[in-house]
């Protein structure tokens, strides 16, 4: 009887570390926010994002912030995207990712292709510069996966600034790059502790692991449509479908390829 009563204590136990009970409400808030943006639910996502930004003050704003972006813009809302994004880089992103993500809408919006440049390289610096472990892959994987997205939005701004030639050059790096990482991640194993792995779960970590095969894919796609080589752009597009178990960007692909096959 003991032992069953102690399994059934210890599963209570992670259950409850995976569910973040021990975390504050913003972060259990942001994190049913995030996979819901990342299950293409983005109107769900916001008003988890919303309530999170509720229960925190000024100086713990920024991650919240962010995601809200994201599912603004989600929902082709643009301007508030970028006034949420506007207002966490002012509060100061020591990530990289908020930087990362005005890159992303700006050149998405095509708005000003320079300071997508100039803030994707910012957040290039920020998030390989980090110090934290990596407990998703093994070696440098997730670095090489976030040169390939930086040289990918780089290609399409480039490309946006009338600079073919120098744009191509990107995205083939961009390829390069992703392609080595994936080859990589075949052949490493990642750093992640047993304490890790329990609190975390093993199918979340991944799902976060394809997500980021998946959302580098997806920015290349992208540039290569931006150099309106749509052959190479489903190429992409087609990983990422197959890669992304979430949802999100698994549509988003399927979306871009059913419109290539239309132009066909």
């Amino acid at each position: 009887m003991l032992p069953v009563v102690i399994a059934i204590a210890f599963g209570a136990y992670v259950l409850y570390l995976r569910n973040l009970g021990h975390c504050p409400p913003n972060l259990r808030l942001r994190r049913k926010g995030l996979d819901s943006l990342l299950a293409g639910k983005p109107v769900k996502a916001e008003h988890y994002f919303r309530k999170a930004l509720s229960t925190v003050d000024k100086s713990d704003r920024v991650r919240s912030l962010v995601s809200l972006s994201s599912a603004l813009s989600d929902q082709s809302r643009y301007q508030e995207s970028k006034e949420c994004l506007d207002t966490a880089l002012e509060l100061g992103d020591p990530t990289g990712s908020g930087q990362g993500s005005m890159s992303d809408l700006l050149l998405l919006t095509r708005e000003d292709p320079e300071k997508a440049l100039d803030l994707a390289e910012e957040a290039l610096a920020l998030t390989c510069g980090s110090s934290r472990k990596d407990i998703y892959f093994g070696g440098e994987v997730n670095n090489d996966f976030r040169q390939a997205t930086f040289w990918a939005r780089r290609a399409m701004a480039l490309s946006q600034l009338g600079r073919q030639a120098e744009a191509q050059q990107s995205v083939n790096r961009a390829t390069r790059i992703a392609e080595a990482a994936s080859n990589a991640a075949r052949q490493t194993t990642p750093h992640s502790s047993m304490a890790v792995k329990l609190a975390i779960g093993g199918r979340r970590l991944a799902h976060h692991r394809d997500l980021v095969v998946a959302t580098a894919h997806w920015r290349i796609g992208l540039a290569f449509l931006a150099l309106e080589d749509s052959s190479e752009a489903a190429i992409h597009f087609r990983i990422v479908r197959d890669t992304d178990r979430r949802g999100k960007y698994r549509r988003l692909a399927q979306n871009q390829l059913e419109q290539i096959k239309a132009q066909i």
